[in-house]
C-alpha cells in the first residue's frame, strides 16, 4: 500500500470473483463489495445479507471482472504485469472518459481504482514528479477512496525521492492531520510519524536509534508494519556508519520474523546485501571477496525480482548486483553489462542508470 505503504496497496490483483483479503491474510468470498471508502467496506455475501469490515482490517480488494465492459480495465492490469506502465495508464485514462461504463452503479469502484492504479504506475516508472499530481486527482475526484491513505503516503514518498524533504513532510502532516479530522485508521499516523522521523537530518546515529527503539515499541503489538519499517531504519543507522555487524543483524532479525510487508522485507534485503558486498571491498582474498559478492548478489537479484514493484529499492538493487558481477571478474563482466542495461530500460531517468554507466564505464 510504498513504506508498508504501497506495499499491499501498489500492484493488487483482482480475481475473478469478489474477494475481501483481509489484513490477517483471511480471505472473504462475497457476492458483492457493495462500496469501499477509507473508513468501511460494505459487501453482500451470496447468502444476499450485508456485512461490513472496517478499513484497517482490509488490506486488498479483488473484483469480477467476467462483465465485458471490464475487458479495457482488465488489459491494463495485464499491461502492469508486463511492466508495461506506459501502455497501462494509457488504457486507464480511456475508461475514465467511459461514462457508459461508469454511470453504473455497479461499476462505481471503477474511477477511483483506475486513479489510483495510474498512481502506482507512474511510481513503477520513477516518474516521481507526476505521483503528486495523479494523486491530488484522485482524492479531488473520489474524496473518500479506499486508497485515500496509500495514495497520500504515495505523494509524500515521491515528494521525497525527487529531492523536496520539505513538501514530503507536508504531505505527511497532512496524512496525520487526517487520522483524526477523516477518520482514517490510526495506523497511518505512525507510519507518517516514522517517515518524519527518518527525513529529519538532524537526528541520526544513537539518537536515532533510541527514537526508533521508542517507536518500535509502541507499535509492535498494534502495527506490526510499522515497528519492521523501525528495524530497516535501525538497520539503515548502523550501515551509514559502517557498522556491517549490527546493521546486518537489524536486517535479519527482519527476515527471521513476521509483520514485514513487501517494501520492508525488500528494504531488508537490500541492505543486508550493501552490508556483505562492502564487507567484501574490505578483503584481501581474491576469492573470499568473490564469495562475498555473489552472496550479496542473491539478495540483490531477489529485490530485483521478487520484489520487482517497489521501486524506492530496484534501480538500487539493480546497480548494485552490476558491481557484484563486475567485481568478480572474468565472464562476469558480462553479465554486469546485462543488468546495467535492464536497469537502463526500466528506469531509463533514475540517477542509478546514470551511475551505473560511469561506474562500469559503458555509454
Amino acid at each position: 500500500m510504498t513504506s508498508g505503504l504501497l506495499l499491499t496497496f501498489l500492484l493488487a490483483t483482482p480475481a475473478a470473483q469478489e474477494e475481501i483479503v483481509l489484513v490477517d491474510g483471511r480471505i472473504l468470498s462475497v457476492d458483492r463489495i457493495s462500496s469501499e471508502t477509507f473508513t468501511e467496506v460494505v459487501y453482500r455475501t451470496k447468502s444476499k445479507a450485508e456485512g461490513r469490515k472496517p478499513a484497517d482490517q482490509v488490506r486488498e480488494l479483488r473484483h469480477n471482472l467476467g462483465n465485458d465492459m471490464l475487458d479495457d480495465y482488465a488489459a491494463a492490469i495485464q499491461l502492469m504485469k508486463i511492466e508495461d506502465y506506459v501502455g497501462a495508464i494509457q488504457f486507464f485514462e480511456g475508461l475514465l472518459s467511459d461514462d457508459r461504463l461508469l454511470r453504473q452503479k455497479r461499476f462505481s469502484w471503477v474511477l477511483g481504482d483506475s486513479l489510483w492504479r495510474q498512481v502506482v504506475c507512474r511510481y513503477s516508472l520513477s516518474d516521481f514528479a507526476s505521483v503528486p499530481g495523479a494523486v491530488d486527482r484522485l482524492l479531488e475526484k473520489v474524496p473518500d477512496t479506499f486508497y485515500y491513505a496509500p495514495a497520500l503516503m504515495a505523494k509524500a514518498e515521491a515528494l521525497e525521492l525527487s529531492g523536496n524533504s520539505s513538501a514530503a513532510v507536508i504531505a505527511f502532516q497532512q496524512l496525520q492531520a487526517d487520522v483524526t479530522g477523516k477518520g482514517l485508521p490510526a495506523r497511518w499516523a505512525k507510519e507518517a510519524e516514522l517517515s518524519m522521523l527518518l527525513l529529519d537530518k538532524g537526528t541520526r546515529g544513537a539518537t536515532l536509534r533510541r527514537k526508533l527503539d521508542g517507536l518500535f515499541a509502541l507499535t509492535s503489538s498494534s502495527y506490526p508494519s510499522v515497528a519492521s519499517r523501525c528495524k530497516v531504519a535501525k538497520g539503515d543507522s548502523f550501515l551509514a556508519e559502517e557498522a556491517w555487524n549490527q546493521a546486518a543483524a537489524s536486517y535479519k532479525s527482519i527476515l527471521s520474523g513476521s509483520g514485514a510487508d513487501d517494501q520492508t522485507e525488500a528494504g531488508a534485503f537490500f541492505g543486508l546485501g550493501v552490508c556483505i558486498y562492502r564487507q567484501g571491498l574490505e578483503m584481501d582474498d581474491q576469492d573470499a571477496a568473490n564469495a562475498s559478492y555473489f552472496e550479496a548478489n542473491l539478495s540483490f537479484l531477489r529485490v530485483a525480482t521478487v520484489y520487482r514493484d517497489q521501486v524506492r529499492f530496484v534501480p538500487r538493487a539493480l546497480y548494485y548486483s552490476a558491481l557484484c558481477f563486475n567485481r568478480s571478474g572474468g565472464a562476469n563482466r558480462a553479465k554486469a553489462l546485462v543488468v546495467a542495461g535492464r536497469l537502463q530500460k526500466r528506469f531509463p531517468e533514475s540517477s542509478w542508470t546514470k551511475k551505473v554507466k560511469e561506474d562500469l564505464g559503458v555509454r
